[in-house]
């Protein structure tokens, strides 16, 4: 009985395959579990619809005052400009002055904004109103957004705030005040 080469390099071939697929196997499920773990959290992350409170609106009859507060507006902050801190500083500066501030980023339309552009559902809306009295020389915009939150669009010659700003105003408008309710002190019984 000889020596059979063909049979030892099939050993040695299978013990090298065995050798890498243990490891490879490893990466594999790693990689599986990593995917799993970020598609979770994304999903998690994700707004589930239908689940925020409604917006509650109010329609004045033609010539009746709404009150509009900033604790009830959601202002996103956008820098159209190439001065880099800009939208966020002034969101801070919003937030300070009690306004909710939502998104803060550069401008996604990538206007040509000189000094500052309101953007809302229409320009006599109760929110888009107060966040104008916010800003000096303005220019504002209508869109056709469903909700009632306001963009502010800052160019290179927007030099903050209006100082003595109102936080709060009595409009006449007949464009409903839509706000998010407050939540209810107390909470369910049970």
């Amino acid at each position: 009985m000889g020596w059979d080469e063909t049979a030892e390099l099939r050993r040695a071939r299978r013990r090298r395959r065995r050798r890498i697929r243990g490891p490879l196997t490893l990466v594999v499920l790693i990689g599986l579990v990593a995917g799993a773990g970020w598609f979770g959290w994304q999903s998690a992350l994700k707004a589930i619809p239908g689940a925020g409170p409604d917006l509650v609106c109010s329609t004045p009859s033609p010539g009746q005052k709404q009150r509009i507060a900033a604790a009830r507006v959601i202002v996103n902050v956008y820098n159209a400009s190439k001065i880099g801190g800009l939208a966020e500083r002034t969101a801070t500066d919003l937030r300070q002055r009690g306004f909710t501030v939502g998104a803060v980023a550069n401008d996604p339309k990538k206007a040509k904004v000189k000094v500052a552009e309101v953007r809302g559902r229409a320009k006599d809306a109760p929110e888009v109103i107060l966040v104008a009295a916010q800003v000096a020389k303005e220019k504002i915009s209508v869109d056709d957004r469903t909700d009632a939150s306001v963009d502010l669009a800052l160019g290179s010659d927007f030099h903050g705030l209006v100082t003595k700003a109102p936080t709060a105003m009595d409009v006449t408008t007949t464009v409903p005040v839509c706000v998010k309710p407050s939540p209810t002190p107390g909470g369910a019984a049970g």
